[in-house]
């Protein structure tokens, strides 16, 4: 029997979070930068408060990713843009698969790992989103020579 291995490299999302943060820190506006280093900062203390074992809740990143949920949320309150809105959407299912893994303790390490991994690149993705629309209508309106009210703002 051949088993196969469907998880990505290490170094993918290791890649994912330089390009996407280091993009929000160089072009992205102040949500952007905040939510940027709320995501450095969960991941980090994920890794720091990391239980190895995998048998159980993983209650450093639970603390962590309800921590990151609460800053998302609090800029999609403020915020004139919708990405944030959906990375606190996002956010917000990463910490309901901690909620689902402490109601029912048969929840497979594997579906727990994974709901985590894919709950996480989708934050990612919502903020990559918000960076390029951040970017993009900065240098138009650069170009066009209009000040630079509020760029990547969405109506509604």
């Amino acid at each position: 029997m051949h088993l196969h291995n469907y998880a990505l490299p290490s170094w993918v999302g290791l890649a994912i979070t330089v390009i996407v943060c280091g993009g929000a820190f160089w072009k992205g506006g102040r949500e952007e930068q905040m939510a940027a280093a709320g995501l450095l900062l969960s991941w980090l203390a994920t890794l720091v408060l990391r239980d190895h074992r995998w048998g159980g809740t993983q209650w450093g990143a639970f603390g962590a990713d309800t921590c990151l949920f609460l800053l998302l949320a609090g800029i999609g309150l403020r915020s004139r843009r919708y990405w944030p809105l959906a990375a606190a959407a996002f956010q917000l299912l990463c910490v309901v698969t901690h909620v689902a893994r402490v109601m029912d303790p048969g929840v497979r390490a594997w579906a727990y790992a994974t709901g985590q991994v894919i709950w996480t690149q989708l934050v990612f993705v919502a903020l990559g989103v918000g960076v390029w629309n951040t970017w993009r209508a900065s240098r138009h309106l650069a170009i066009a020579g209009e000040p630079m009210a509020d760029p990547g703002a969405t109506l509604r």
